[in-house]
């Protein structure tokens, strides 16, 4: 899977140094947007790869076990450049 090397690391609060990859939906899908809104939600195929998505400034859903998913901004997001 071609975002398997994406990751976000929590850099403050209670999670802290906790490690988040793209969330994968109940669908199947994983979520990019550019706003924290329901209605703009791109829904794009995990296999799909998300650099063209992160190279336009699209967030990227992403979650750890025990972590909500949460949109992440490009510039957090390692792996990728």
């Amino acid at each position: 899977m071609p975002n398997t090397n994406l990751k976000y690391i929590v850099t403050r609060g209670k999670n802290k140094g906790e490690v988040g990859t793209p969330h994968i939906h109940e669908d199947g899908q994983i979520v990019v947007s550019k706003t924290r809104f329901e209605k703009d939600y791109i829904r794009v195929n995990p296999s799909e790869p998300l650099l063209e998505w992160l190279q336009k400034g699209y967030r990227v859903r992403m979650s750890a076990p025990g972590l909500a998913p949460s949109l992440i901004n490009p510039a957090s997001i390692l792996g990728w450049r």
